[in-house]
C-alpha cells in the first residue's frame, strides 16, 4: 500500500502542475490578446491623426491667386444638367494641362475620360511627369494610347511667366509633339477662362486684359495648326466678359455648375477659326493694362444681374465652316 500511495501522490502532483501550466498559458494568451488589441487601437488612432493633418502641397502654384470674397455672394446655378452632356461626344477623349483640365476631371462628369493634368502644369514644365505620380511627360504618354479627341488647357500659369509671343511659340511646339504621337486625333485648344472682376483687380498677373491677349495667341495657334478653338470667355463670361459671382469661391476656379455649362458649350460651339478671327489681333506684345476689357454686345444675357441664368453661348457662324462633326 505504501508504494501505491506514493504513486497516487505523484500522480496528483503531476496533475496539479499540469493545471498550473494550463492556467499560466491561458493567462499569457489573455495578456497577449490585450496587448495586441491595445496596439491595434493605438495604430488606428495614430493613422486617423495623420490623415486629419493638412497635407503640404508638393509645389507652390505658379500663379498666386488672391481670394475674391465677393465671388460666392450669389450662388451660380445652371439650367443644364449632367444629362445634357453628350457622353458619346467625349468618348475615348482626354483632357490635358493645368487646373482647368484637372477641374473637369474632379467632378466626375466624364468618368471614362482620361485626365493628364495638375494645378501647376504649364508649357515650361510639361515635359515633367504629369500627373505627378506618372513616369513620363504628357506628350510621351500619348504614344501608348490613341484618342478620338484631345482637349488642351494651358495659359493661366503662363500669364506671369511668358510673353504672349513666347506662350504661343512654346504651345506650338507641344502641339507638334502631340500630333506626332496622335496623328489622327482631333485636337481642341481651350481659351483661358474669364476671372471675376474682383479677381482681375486683385491679381496683376491674371487680369482680363492679359487673358484676352493670350487668348488671341491661342486663336492664332488654332488657325496655324487647324485646331478646334473653345472660347471660354464666351461660354462663361458675363456681359462684360468677367466670371459671374457665385461661379467660383476665389473668382478663378470653376464650380461644378460652370463646368457642366462649359462641357455643353464645347460640344455645341467649338470651331476651327480662320484668318478672319485675327483681324483684331494686336501687333504689340501686351495689351494696355489700364484699359478696361472690351464689353461684348449688349444682347448677351447679363449674368451679373441674373446669376441663376445659364450662360447662353453665342452662335458662331464659323462653327460649321470647317466643322468635322462629332467625330
Amino acid at each position: 500500500m505504501a508504494v501505491s500511495k506514493r504513486m497516487w501522490q505523484r500522480e496528483q502532483e503531476r496533475k496539479r502542475r499540469e493545471r498550473i501550466r494550463r492556467a499560466r498559458r491561458r493567462r499569457n494568451c489573455a495578456v497577449a490578446v490585450v496587448i495586441l488589441a491595445v496596439a491595434a487601437v493605438f495604430a488606428i488612432v495614430m493613422l486617423n491623426k495623420d490623415t486629419d493633418k493638412p497635407k503640404t502641397p508638393k509645389s507652390t502654384p505658379a500663379v498666386e491667386v488672391k481670394t475674391d470674397t465677393t465671388a460666392v455672394t450669389n450662388p451660380y446655378t445652371t439650367t443644364r444638367t449632367e444629362d445634357d452632356i453628350k457622353l458619346s461626344f467625349y468618348k475615348n477623349t482626354a483632357f490635358a494641362g493645368n487646373a482647368l483640365a484637372k477641374t473637369v476631371g474632379m467632378y466626375g462628369i466624364l468618368e471614362e475620360t482620361d485626365i493628364y493634368a495638375d494645378v501647376n502644369t504649364d508649357l515650361e514644365n510639361v515635359d515633367a511627369a504629369i500627373p505627378q505620380d506618372a513616369t513620363t511627360p504628357i506628350a510621351e504618354q500619348f504614344k501608348s494610347k490613341r484618342f478620338n479627341k484631345l482637349f488642351l488647357c494651358f495659359g493661366e500659369n503662363e500669364l506671369n511667366k511668358l510673353s504672349a509671343t513666347e506662350f504661343k511659340d512654346q504651345y506650338a511646339e507641344l502641339v507638334k509633339k502631340i500630333k506626332e504621337n496622335q496623328p489622327d486625333t482631333i485636337i481642341y485648344v481651350l481659351g483661358i477662362p474669364p476671372v471675376s472682376a474682383n479677381a482681375s483687380d486683385l491679381n496683376s498677373s491674371m487680369t482680363m486684359s492679359k487673358i484676352k491677349n493670350f487668348n488671341k495667341r491661342i486663336i492664332s495657334l488654332a488657325v496655324d495648326e487647324e485646331l478646334y478653338y473653345i472660347d471660354c470667355v464666351d461660354a462663361l463670361g458675363d456681359n462684360k466678359d468677367f466670371l459671374p459671382q457665385g461661379v467660383s469661391a476665389d473668382g478663378v476656379n470653376l464650380n461644378k455648375a460652370a463646368v457642366i455649362d462649359l462641357l455643353y458649350y464645347i460640344q455645341k460651339e467649338a470651331y476651327i477659326p480662320d484668318s478672319g478671327d485675327l483681324v483684331d489681333m494686336d501687333d504689340g506684345e501686351e495689351d494696355n493694362e489700364g484699359d478696361e476689357p472690351t464689353s461684348k454686345s449688349t444682347d448677351k444675357p447679363d449674368k451679373t444681374s441674373a446669376p441663376t441664368a445659364s450662360p447662353t453661348p453665342t452662335v458662331n457662324v464659323l462653327k460649321d465652316k470647317k466643322s468635322k462633326g462629332d467625330n
